[in-house]
């Protein structure tokens, strides 16, 4: 039998990274902050579609989802599953790609063309980016990358302890992170910020939880899909404004450790659409998600996400000036996936979940 593919994933991917594209341009001021207009709901369209933040959390979340699904899968067909295995599909969905940026950048610095610092090098190429992700803007989204790589070290060792020590350890970070954000809140750690491991984590094993429990999960919201769908996606369109209401009845306090559109309740509105958009019945929302355009774009997210920091940035070149940058960022996002990323992936499949 061979790995269960999920639909829509791709296309909530492709959700991901449109609202890390839109974050970026605001910040390097390609566009106003509310670029959709001043009227109430453009408002909050225009707070949630530049939410960054929100976008790699998706990321997250189905990362944990499909990669604990991928071993649950390995285990219930071989009856356990291959470290070995693991690590080198691993290595090679994520470091050609990621190490083929780093030598374009490698020689955009030979011929002066950016500029990146010895430690944040250092950084970059040890996935510990997060502990000086603020050195340069270039090297600075690979933050992500390294949370990812981090505990997907630890999390198959884990894996094979057992069911119930995996699902202790992912419950166990679920409730940890928020700890250290209260405790963060009242105590400065210089290397300590909300790009780190120790904030981020929870939202990866979200994700895990939700495959743990896939089966239980379905079987309460199952009946409900729609109205759970719809309560989702309203509490996640207006959660930036929450704190607003709560702090006038004196509840502002629990969005401190709870964090806010990258926090652990977003977080787990995310995983819960995620399950409905899987799952759930095949109307709209499913057909959008699995349009080819999503597909492949989804596809894509990865080296989009690569790519687009090195475009996406103020500077007196023409290849970054909007719109060109954009058309610049997703050709070569394309020839990374096809040139550079398919032929591992390939390679990849020789040690897939193929089960006996």
């Amino acid at each position: 039998m061979k790995s269960k593919k999920y639909p829509s994933i791709n296309g909530l991917r492709a959700i991901s990274i449109l609202l890390v594209i839109m974050h970026h341009l605001v910040i390097q001021q390609y566009l106003p902050t509310s670029f959709l207009g001043t009227g109430l709901v453009p408002i909050y369209l225009s707070t949630l579609l530049q939410n960054g933040h929100l976008g790699v959390n998706i990321f997250f979340v189905i990362s944990g989802f499909l990669i604990t699904s991928l071993m649950q899968q390995e285990e219930a067909g071989n009856k356990s599953i291959s470290l070995k295995k693991f690590y080198i599909r691993r290595t090679l969905r994520i470091f050609p790609a990621y190490f083929f940026l780093l030598l374009v950048y490698f020689f955009l610095q030979l011929f002066n063309y950016i500029k990146i610092s010895n430690a944040s090098w250092l950084t970059a190429i040890t996935y510990t980016k997060y502990f000086n992700w603020n050195l340069d803007w270039y090297t600075s989204h690979a933050w992500s990358l390294s949370i990812e790589e981090h505990f997907y070290i630890f999390w198959p060792l884990v894996f094979i302890a057992g069911n119930r020590m995996r699902k202790t350890f992912a419950i166990s970070l679920f409730l940890l992170v928020p700890i250290i954000r209260l405790y963060l809140h009242y105590h400065t750690i210089g290397w300590m910020n909300e790009l780190t491991i120790f904030t981020r984590i929870d939202a990866i094993a979200i994700g895990c939880i939700f495959s743990l429990y896939k089966d239980e999960i379905i079987k309460i919201i199952s009946p409900y899909w729609t109205m759970v769908f719809c309560v989702l996606i309203l509490a996640l369109f207006f959660f930036p404004y929450f704190p607003i209401l709560a702090s006038k009845i004196k509840l502002g306090f629990i969005f401190i450790p709870l964090g806010l559109t990258h926090g652990t309740i977003a977080n787990v509105l995310i995983a819960g659409i995620m399950m409905c958009s899987v799952f759930g019945p095949q109307g709209i929302w499913f057909k959008i998600l699995n349009l080819k355009i999503m597909n492949y774009i989804g596809l894509l997210s990865y080296s989009i996400y690569l790519w687009q920091e090195i475009f996406i940035c103020r500077s007196e070149y023409w290849v970054n000036k909007l719109p060109q940058n954009i058309f610049f960022f997703l050709l070569v996002a394309a020839f990374s996936y096809h040139v550079i990323e398919m032929p591992f992936l390939k390679l990849k499949s020789k040690f897939s979940n193929n089960f006996k």
